[in-house]
């Protein structure tokens, strides 16, 4: 068992299972997600529910492990804070990005 509030535990830091090829077997050991969110995105900010849609072109739902989702715009090549997403629902055709993704 491992000892929590600041006492040291040996479990982790085992060498004979943690710095070996046995290291899957450490207790602090995971799996890395198939695949992982880029750095810009931060999941207190951009997270959202992965069933929104928008009809606007430039408008993309990424999923990033299995429930983790964030909205995705082409024009600007930027994540879109999940407070700005409803705009993008319900006003994308008077977006001023639209015009912009037009011009490129």
């Amino acid at each position: 068992m491992v000892s929590t509030y600041g006492r040291p535990s040996s479990v982790v830091v085992k060498q004979e299972t943690c710095t070996t090829k046995n290291y899957r077997e450490c207790s602090y050991f995971a799996d890395p997600p198939e695949q992982e969110a880029p750095r810009e995105v931060y999941p207190i900010i951009h997270k959202i529910a992965c069933t929104v849609f928008s009809e606007c072109p430039n408008f993309l739902v990424k999923r990033f492990g299995e429930e983790d989702c964030v909205a995705y715009c082409k024009a600007i090549e930027k994540y879109i804070p999940r407070n700005s997403v409803s705009k993008c629902v319900e006003l994308w055709r008077t977006c001023p990005y639209l015009s912009l993704a037009s011009e490129k």
